[in-house]
């Protein structure tokens, strides 16, 4: 049982950590000394409590001697340092065998720098290769995707109250791995085949084999009668009018049941030219969330379970520096730290920061690869829901003129093109015309002003990563 922390030893310890933070460098400590890692002072010891094996090894391997050089100088006196593996909820509440036990509560008990042997951090290899079935628990949330995991949440507390639920978010965000949270906490409150995950290219397959094997009263049965229902990727329904129909009614039949839906796409419904009217007001009649790529701490969190996972030993320093340049999609940064893990492998010792820089170079070249005017024209058309006649035209209609001045803004931004190339691309116009869109837009920016699209009012700012997400 934990000692309680007295008024005395909770100031030491906070500068202790203070002070280690500034040693090792704050990005670093947020990295390796989150909130799961804890701290407890009791007398001449210093107890620092790890979720994982493999976190607790290399903390107690890198930072020991930084952790107690610090806490001599604080305390005035050297500290006996314990460096644990902390239990889950489910072990601590679970009976497990001894054995069990013992590797889950694995401690090193050690001097200020001495180095002792650990079998913790090599055991169960097998089981830390292995993908994890995506749930709640390992789905980090930030501000790019906390809307959504609320209304998750919710819709799993009371099934049907929010329904359709309608994420949407460029390829990487997440999606994927938010609906199948949902899924894995239904199947766990509903009768085995009530709860249904699937991609939009799945359901199309067993349609059409519906279609062909005279199955097709089977097949509706199958997918309308379930309390559940989760379709991951549903812009595939776009050109193939008899699967996009019975999708269509399929949402009928299950929303006047009062069943719980979950849809997500790369863009919202609204968005994706194709799908008909009326299918897209009743994907949009729940609630639609926006996910957008995982911010610089987001992908912290991500790479630290990825290492801790896989038990990737790579340095503070290369995981910090990949994360802030391998963005936005989340799969970058484990491709990233799974080409460190062979490389060291290969050369049998750590690599160093500039070493690891080298080898990531046309990684980092690839995801930020240059953006063209064309590519500018293509994902503003997408996004506004035009074609390029329209956007090169003498249209001076808001709906059309907006769009092409975002256009112009936008191709100043991740261009070299000169103004007088700009203009001529958007439809032979003035230098003058496209210095003037520029202004206009950035006046827009700074007041926070509103631009139309095919749905109703959006913020110029929100339309701007949107038509980001489309490059």
């Amino acid at each position: 049982m934990k000692s309680r922390v007295t008024k005395d030893e909770q100031n030491i310890l906070s500068a202790i950590m203070n002070d280690v933070a500034n040693k090792i460098g704050n990005p670093i400590f947020e990295l390796w000394f989150d909130h799961t890692v804890q701290w407890n002072l009791s007398g001449s010891t210093l107890s620092i409590s790890a979720p994982t094996a493999f976190a607790m090894e290399r903390i107690r391997r890198v930072y020991q001697r930084d952790i107690a050089e610090v806490a001599c100088s604080t305390k005035g006196r050297l500290l006996q340092l314990e460096f644990t593996v902390a239990p889950t909820e489910n072990e601590l509440t679970s009976s497990t065998s001894q054995d069990d036990q013992n590797l889950l509560e694995t401690t090193a008990h050690v001097s200020p720098l001495t180095v002792p042997t650990s079998r913790a951090a090599h055991d169960e290899t097998s089981t830390l290769n292995a993908q994890p079935r995506p749930t709640f628990s390992n789905l980090v949330c930030g501000a790019s995707n906390q809307i959504a995991f609320g209304a998750s949440q919710a819709i799993v507390e009371s099934p049907g109250t929010i329904s359709p639920l309608f994420v949407y978010g460029p390829s990487g965000s997440g999606k994927t791995h938010l609906l199948q949270s949902i899924w894995d906490e239904f199947r766990g409150r509903v009768k085995p085949g009530r709860a249904m995950y699937l991609t939009a290219e799945q359901f199309t397959t067993h349609f059409l084999e519906g279609l062909q094997g005279k199955g097709l009263a089977s097949f509706r049965r199958r997918y309308r009668d379930v309390d559940v229902l989760l379709i991951d990727q549903i812009e595939f329904f776009v050109g193939k009018s008899a699967t996009t129909l019975e999708f269509h009614y399929t949402i009928d039949s299950l929303l006047r049941s009062g069943k719980q839906l979950v849809f997500s796409a790369k863009a919202p419904a609204t968005e994706i030219v194709g799908l008909g009217a009326d299918l897209v007001a009743r994907l949009s009649s729940g609630l639609v969330c926006n996910i957008a790529p995982p911010d610089e701490s987001m992908r912290l969190q991500i790479a630290q379970q990825y290492c801790s996972r896989h038990q990737l030993d790579i340095s503070s320093e290369i995981v910090l520096m990949l994360v802030r340049r391998v963005q936005p999609d989340a799969r970058h940064v484990q491709g990233a730290l799974n080409r460190i893990r062979i490389l060291q492998q290969v050369a049998g010792t750590g690599l160093t920061l500039r070493q690891a820089e080298e080898q990531l170079n046309d990684l980092f070249q690839c995801v930020q690869r240059p953006v063209g005017i064309q590519d500018i024209e293509k994902a503003i058309c997408k996004t506004f829901g035009l074609d390029k006649k329209s956007l090169r035209s003498n249209g001076k209609i808001k709906s059309i003129s907006h769009p092409r001045m975002l256009a112009m803004w936008l191709a100043r931004k991740y261009t070299r093109a000169a103004y007088s190339e700009i203009g001529e691309f958007f439809g032979n116009r003035a230098h003058t015309t496209v210095i003037s869109a520029n202004r206009r837009v950035a006046s827009w920016i700074k007041a926070d002003a509103s631009i139309t699209m095919a749905y109703g009012e959006c913020r110029v700012a929100d339309a701007i990563k949107r038509v980001e997400a489309h490059f």
